[in-house]
Parts: structure tokens; C-alpha cells; sequence
């Protein structure tokens, strides 16, 4: 049973020849759960959304597919916010984000955003993420690589930026170093960054490559009576 998988710059780095079994498509835009169930795909894994560029995923959306028998899966971006939002109701989370937003410890929509390069660019990513800069702060400080006081001082800089803005560079610069401090910094973050929305959309790709039978559906919550409203209806009649 084939899986679609919805995607972007989430995957940068990953080789997909490792998931042969998977339909890849691009980061997801409102109604493209609803086409791709109406195509009779009935495991779709969701990683990375539009939100600005056109109307990101809708929940209902997601609820109508759940509803309708689906298994949908949820990771490190847009699809961590969604999994966290619809666990509920049978959406299955996975990776460290979905657990940091479900718990509560994470509660905002733009600490997974980024900007990234169109599709002929393979949505490289251009910017960096509050999540992966944290994450990989955590492990400067863990490794003691870097002191406290600096790992306090790049986390405040990654704060102040918003998403459009937040490069590894501007965050070490934004950290308020004199020139020689700056080049030091960079170098040995540089050296020991990593992205957390990439590891975990990769767990979300190795569950889906999974057969059908092992994976089974995604977590169910009891059956729930999908409540149809006007605009569920007209986003049906669109797609």
C-alpha cells in the first residue's frame, strides 16, 4: 500500500532512495489531504506545510480523512503542530518536536518555521529554525563546547529574529561579540549544528517505509462524528 509523504525542506540531506516505497510530494498546502484520500491513498505522512504562500492545511481537512479511515502521521514541522493539535482524534506524532509541542513545553507555530527555495531547488532550506538552533545549543552546551554565558547569548539572539531573518550567522552576530569572538563562535557552532526537524522527519520516513501490516494504522482515539460545516463542504467541492 503506498504512502504519500509531504515534504520539503525538512528532508535537505536525506537520501530518499532509502524509501523507495514512498510517494514523495511537495510541503502541503490547504486541500492536498483531502486529494490525496480522495485518490484512495490511505497512509499519508505530513512533515513540512505552506502557510504563507497559500493557506496552510486545514485541521478539518485532516479530521475528514481520519474520519473517512485514513492513518496520517505528523513530524518535526508542520506536521509536529498538527499531530499535536489532532492527536485526539487518531493522528499519530512522531519525533522529539511533536512531543515538545503536545506536552506543552513548545507552544508556537513559528518556532518550526523557516524560509526555503522553491521546488526546482529542492526546497533548500534558507533560514534556520528556532527548534534546530535550540536543539543544536543544547549539545554545544552538553558537549561543553561552548560556555554558558555564550550559549545564553546566542539563545536570546536566535529569539529576537524572526524566522525570515534567522541564519546561523545572524544569530552569532545578533549575540552582540567583537569580530574575533564572532569567527570563533560561528566556527564551532557550525561545526556541531544539526537540525532536529531533519532527524525527526526521518524516524517519520522509516515508520512509513514500514509494510502496511507492521506500521498498522496510526494510533486511534475513540471514533469520533465528524462535524461537516460549509467550509469543509466548499474545500471538498475544490478539490
Amino acid at each position: 500500500m503506498t504512502a504519500v509523504i509531504f515534504a520539503g525542506p525538512s528532508i535537505h540531506g536525506i537520501d530518499m532512495g532509502r524509501f523507495p516505497t514512498l510517494e514523495l510530494r511537495p510541503p502541503a498546502a490547504c486541500g492536498d489531504v483531502l486529494r490525496a484520500m480522495r485518490q484512495g491513498i490511505a497512509r499519508i505522512g505530513l512533515i513540512d506545510g505552506l502557510f504563507e504562500s497559500a493557506p496552510a492545511v486545514w485541521h478539518k481537512e485532516i479530521l475528514s480523512a481520519l474520519a473517512a479511515g485514513a492513518a496520517i502521521w505528523g513530524a518535526a514541522s508542520m506536521g509536529a503542530l498538527r499531530a499535536a493539535e489532532l492527536h485526539c482524534f487518531g493522528m499519530t506524532g512522531i519525533g522529539k518536536i511533536f512531543e515538545q509541542y503536545v506536552s506543552g513545553e513548545r507552544y508556537a507555530d513559528a518556532d518550526v518555521a523557516v524560509v526555503h527555495a522553491p521546488a526546482e531547488l529542492g526546497h533548500l532550506p534558507l533560514t534556520v529554525a528556532l527548534v534546530d538552533v535550540e536543539a543544536s545549543l543544547a549539545r554545544l552546551s552538553d558537549r561543553g563546547v561552548l560556555d554558558r554565558r555564550d550559549i545564553a547569548a546566542l539563545a536570546a539572539a536566535a529569539c529576537r529574529l524572526h524566522f525570515k531573518d534567522r541564519t546561523w550567522s545572524r544569530v552569532v552576530h545578533e549575540a552582540e561579540r567583537n569580530a574575533g569572538d564572532t569567527d570563533r563562535l560561528l566556527a564551532r557552532v557550525s561545526q556541531h549544528a544539526f537540525s532536529q526537524k531533519t532527524l525527526d522527519a526521518e524516524a517519520l520516513l522509516a515508520e512509513l517505509a514500514k509494510p502496511a501490516t507492521e506500521t498498522g494504522s496510526a494510533d486511534r482515539a475513540e471514533k469520533f462524528r465528524l462535524n461537516r460545516t460549509y467550509f469543509l463542504n466548499a474545500l471538498e467541492r475544490r478539490t
